[in-house]
């Protein structure tokens, strides 16, 4: 709150304060009582108290007028009052106020870090801070995958739901506030978690049940150092796995069970399990087909189903006739329920070893269509995603892709757009536009239209060969951390 009886105050001023004046510097001319109103609206002054005594003896319409365009509350005094006292009055509750939810969000706090050290777990140190803030407070990590939250009142299923879409609107970083706000499609109060340098997530309070105040603000911006300490401590490395095993580990207890919320949480971290199979009772029989399969081809293995999908171990080849074998394999399974399916082939391995290869497979199966055509893919072949797998447990590929390629994922998101379909393939064809449209089904102008579009929103030019590497490693990183999806049929 201030006092000033200056014509040109406003320019002193910065926005969010009540001015207190008697207006003995306006003047009587219309024009000089309207453009003093605009200029405080301009700059965000939030209220003008006029007293009617010394200079004015009612608000001038000219000045209600221009404070309505504004939104500017205008009051008016009928009688002298002493404006010392009352900034005195303003500044004491203004301060106090302060002071008050200071001590709030250090007794948080100061509850968390005892919880920290006492070991609890994350979700217990994040639904303490909900009950707290009588918020939801969602943790993310830098691939935008909720690895932790906290509840208050109500429930988050439907923020776990749409959390991808609520993560990357609105969000823009301002590298000149630690604490900053969103507010569509819910508004809430977000800073960054840091660890060893790195950017490793988000941490969110949103605004559902009770309304977002300074306490938010300055909790959240002590808590995230005490997040970033306990991720330091490395008890969870993967944050985003154990979210994944706790999610699994729920249905042992059927009592507490609730289906809906199990659905949300997987949603938030980047599964949507909501869509119902076409065919709920078909794995048996793409079972038997690969099985059939492989028998045909005269080649021991045994087969079943994991973590949906069909799974087998089959006894060594020598790498020349494995190809040839899979190509057999492949053939047998052509107008069955397996028709159409790509499969993934881990290294050679020893029996102990088959955990790992069970995962090398899993990766040929998820990522060996973008690299390669044909239905087979080996894991031996996939050199550039085994360079950037063991980047993947923190925030560093992440980072690196949120960097190169978030404009895009941002605007297909918004938009449902398919500009990274677009740059994949035209990085596929070595910068063809042609064989781009070929590719994509498209018109060469739409394909000429989407890449100039790429490259407003990126900034750089596409022409540049280094841009072309980074970009494409970029777009694998994105498959690697969940970004594109592939129909698994079989592996």
């Amino acid at each position: 709150m201030h006092t000033g009886e200056i014509a040109d105050i406003a320019q002193y001023l910065s926005g969010g304060e009540v001015l207190l004046t008697a207006a003995t510097g306006l003047g009587g001319a219309k024009a000089d009582r309207r453009r003093y109103i605009r200029e405080l609206g301009e700059v965000g002054v939030a209220c003008v108290i006029i007293e009617l005594v010394r200079s004015l003896r009612e608000a001038p319409p000219e000045m209600v007028e221009e404070a309505a365009k504004h939104e500017l509350v205008l009051v008016t005094l009928e009688r002298e009052v002493p404006f010392v006292a009352v900034t005195h009055q303003a500044h004491t509750l203004l301060v106090s106020s302060a002071h008050v939810s200071l001590e709030r969000a250090i007794a948080i706090d100061d509850a968390l870090s005892a919880l920290i050290l006492e070991g609890a777990a994350l979700p217990a140190v994040l639904d303490l801070m909900a009950e707290r803030l009588n918020n939801p407070v969602i943790l993310e990590d830098g691939a935008r995958r909720v690895v932790g939250y906290g509840r208050a009142a109500g429930s988050v299923a439907p923020l776990l739901r749409s959390w991808q879409g609520h993560s990357r609107q609105g969000h823009a970083y301002d590298r000149g506030a630690a604490v900053q706000q969103a507010h569509e499609p819910h508004r809430c109060t977000w800073t960054t978690i840091t660890v060893r340098g790195e950017t490793w997530g988000r941490l969110h309070v949103l605004e559902v049940d009770s309304p977002l105040d300074d306490v938010a603000r300055l909790t959240l911006g002590r808590a995230a150092a005490s997040i970033a300490l306990y991720l330091m401590a490395e008890r969870d490395a993967a944050l985003s796995d154990a979210a994944e095993h706790s999610l699994i580990g729920g249905l042992a207890f059927a009592e507490g069970f609730n289906g809906q919320e199990f659905l949300a949480r997987a949603s938030g971290l980047g599964v949507d399990l909501d869509e119902t199979p076409d065919d709920p009772d078909g794995r048996g029989h793409r079972v038997s087909a690969l099985r059939d399969a492989l028998r045909a081809a005269r080649w021991p293995a045994v087969v079943g189903s994991l973590d949906g999908r069909v799974t087998a171990v089959a006894t060594g080849r020598p790498p020349g006739q494995l190809a040839e074998a899979m190509e057999t394999v492949v053939a047998e399974l052509d107008g069955g329920p397996l028709s159409g399916a790509h499969i993934g082939v881990s290294r050679p391995c020893r029996a102990s070893q088959l955990p790992q290869a069970e995962a090398e497979a899993t990766a040929a199966h998820r990522l060996g269509p973008s690299a390669s055509a044909g239905p087979v893919h080996f894991y031996d072949e996939l050199v550039l995603y085994r360079l950037l797998s063991p980047l993947t447990a923190g925030p560093t590929l992440a980072n690196f892709v949120g960097g190169e390629l978030g404009p895009l994922i941002e605007h297909d998101d918004q938009h449902r757009g398919e500009l990274l379909r677009t740059l994949d393939a035209y990085l596929q064809a070595n910068g063809n536009k042609i064989l781009t449209a070929q590719t994509l089904h498209l018109q060469r102008r739409s394909v000429y239209y989407r890449l100039e579009r790429i490259e407003q929103l990126l900034g750089r030019s596409l022409d540049e060969p280094e841009q072309r590497a980074r970009l494409y490693v970029a777009l694998r990183a994105h498959e690697m951390l969940g970004g594109s999806t592939t129909v698994q049929s079989a592996r």
